[in-house]
């Protein structure tokens, strides 16, 4: 398997501001997040293909931790859902891996 650095990067975009309403919750975070990114909530996400800055992370990691205050939980949601960190990344911003998103297969008709 080659190394995430490795992998073609299709987009570099201004990481979005996110904020919840007090009725939304913890995962909202990152549904809001990979929408403004550009992902359309039908296709398949690769969070693995989306990288970012530490303090872009952070950001989202206390914006979880506001409506889940198990740090532990928040921690391993994150761990599991967020995009990665890459020290390389240019301050603010977001790269988009090759296969971030992938569209669902059609049902083939039948014969």
């Amino acid at each position: 398997m080659a190394n995430i650095k490795e992998r073609r990067v299709i987009a570099i975009i201004d990481a979005p501001e996110i904020s919840l309403t007090e009725n939304e919750n913890a995962g909202d975070v990152l549904i809001k997040f990979y929408c403004a990114l550009g992902w359309n909530c039908e296709d398949t996400l690769d969070p693995c293909k989306v990288r970012t800055t530490e303090a872009v992370y952070n950001r989202l990691y206390d914006l979880v931790l506001e409506k889940w205050p198990d740090s532990v939980g928040a921690g391993m949601f994150m761990v599991n859902n967020a995009p990665g960190v890459d020290a390389h990344i240019p301050p603010n911003k977001v790269h988009l891996l090759e296969g971030w998103t992938i569209p669902p297969v059609k049902e083939l008709a039948e014969c």
